[in-house]
């Protein structure tokens, strides 16, 4: 049963003043978070970090999807609840205060515990992170919500792509301080990544300040209570069965989960298997991934205001040349994953993004917290088992074969996309 409430009512010029408004202020809390994000990479920094406290693949692969799977778990329990509620800004702001101080907790401990305790760092890290990510998640569904009803479909595509390049920006300066902190004239281990993990958790930190300011519009209308379960789960059954356009992205979803599988094993592959050093991969890598998310935030930032599955469609077609630059350089050598990694910043960031853009905008205000909830905690799962099979992959069959199967995915991920999933516009 819906709550009717009396929402003031805005003109569309008084509307235009707060989007542009709220885009400010969802800009710098997103770059902030963005930036915090790309310090400690997750297919760059993380699992090269992991790499000095284990030789276990599926652990190095389990870091770089950790905060995916927390950050997606919790977003379907959430959603049951927030429907509740008309107004989601303290359900997005309250849960950030305290949750965004972890990773600066963790920088802190690294340097407590020291050199001779990496495995009480290693425990360390999967706790911290794991709450990180698992408090982001819970604040997901009711961002997601935040964007969709106080930004409208311009507004929004334009601060999704402008967030990805400044955040490309400043990494591209952050690249070199990076190199040189995990260069051997840098602070020894793990200082050095004590160091890392603790200017993330700064910018975490800072990034709640911006949220406390943002205006929020009318969305969808409250209900009275909380849908018992055994409503619950079966209209979630319903809602994929029924509604074929949104069980296409799910697909489209889950398969591009198990494209990014082999994210946190180029790295790997690189110091391992092609002879680079860290401090020589690291920053190089990072920066061609930093190219290239400033590049496909300005090209989303201008085609995704326009049509967004369009981008999707060309993102995933790009995409497929990373797992192919990964092939090409076990046989020249590691410049083709140069261009890997070029790619990777290109479509990864932007492609996700691009993704909850087409589910706030298909679902309806009251359906946007159910659809945003169940579309990443279907994406969950496949995030939950996708570490065990790269890295049980990885260890087994080796590196290739991994690359092969993620480039499989990808093709398959592009090809739902093309032939199931239509743009919302078109509705």
């Amino acid at each position: 049963m819906l709550i009717d409430s009396v929402e003031p009512t805005y003109t569309p010029a008084q509307r235009e003043t707060i989007y542009r408004r709220n885009f400010f202020f969802f800009l710098i809390d997103g770059t902030l978070f963005m930036v915090a994000i790309n310090i400690i990479g997750t297919s760059t920094v993380i699992p090269d970090f992991i790499r000095h406290l284990t030789n276990s693949e599926v652990l190095i692969g389990l870091s770089g999807s950790l905060f995916d799977i927390g950050w997606l778990m919790p977003q379907l329990f959430v959603a049951r609840y927030v429907v509740r509620a008309s107004r989601k800004k303290w359900w997005f702001v309250g849960p950030n205060i305290p949750v965004r101080f972890v990773i600066l907790v963790f920088g802190v401990l690294i340097a407590l515990l020291g050199k001779d305790r990496t495995g009480l760092i290693l425990v360390a890290f999967l706790v911290c992170y794991g709450i990180a990510a698992v408090g982001d998640g819970l604040v997901g569904v009711p961002w997601a919500d935040l964007t969709g009803s106080s930004l409208d479909n311009r507004w929004r595509a334009r601060f999704f792509g402008l967030m990805s390049a400044l955040t490309g920006l400043i990494m591209l300066a952050l690249a070199p301080v990076i190199g040189h902190v995990l260069s051997e004239s840098g602070p020894e281990f793990p200082n050095n990544y004590a160091l890392l993990f603790g200017s993330a958790g700064v910018l975490f930190a800072l990034s709640i300040l911006p949220t406390l300011f943002l205006h929020e519009l009318p969305g969808g209308k409250a209900v009275e209570a909380v849908p018992p379960l055994r409503e619950f789960l079966p209209d979630l059954g319903r809602v994929l069965r029924d509604d074929s356009p949104f069980r296409a992205m799910v697909i489209v979803r889950t398969f591009s989960n198990l494209f990014i599988m082999a994210g946190p094993f180029y790295i790997g592959f690189a110091t391992t298997q092609l002879g680079l050093t860290s401090a020589s991969a690291v920053p190089v890598f990072l920066s061609m991934q930093t190219v290239g998310a400033l590049s496909g935030a300005l090209l989303y930032s201008w085609i995704g205001a326009r049509h967004n599955l369009l981008y999707i469609r060309m993102a995933l077609g790009v995409g497929t040349l990373l797992p192919i630059s990964a092939l090409l350089a076990s046989v020249v050598g590691p410049v083709p994953l140069y261009i890997g990694f070029f790619v990777s910043g290109l479509v990864v960031m932007n492609l996700f993004m691009s993704y909850l853009n087409w589910v706030v905008s298909y679902a309806t205000p009251e359906q946007r917290p159910i659809y945003t909830g169940l579309f990443n905690t279907v994406a969950a799962v496949t995030s939950l088992l996708s570490p065990l099979l790269a890295g049980t992959i990885a260890q087994v069959l080796g590196y290739e074969v991994l690359f092969f199967v993620a480039l499989l995915m990808a093709l398959c991920a592009l090809y739902v996309t093309l032939r199931y999933v239509r743009n919302p516009k078109s509705q």
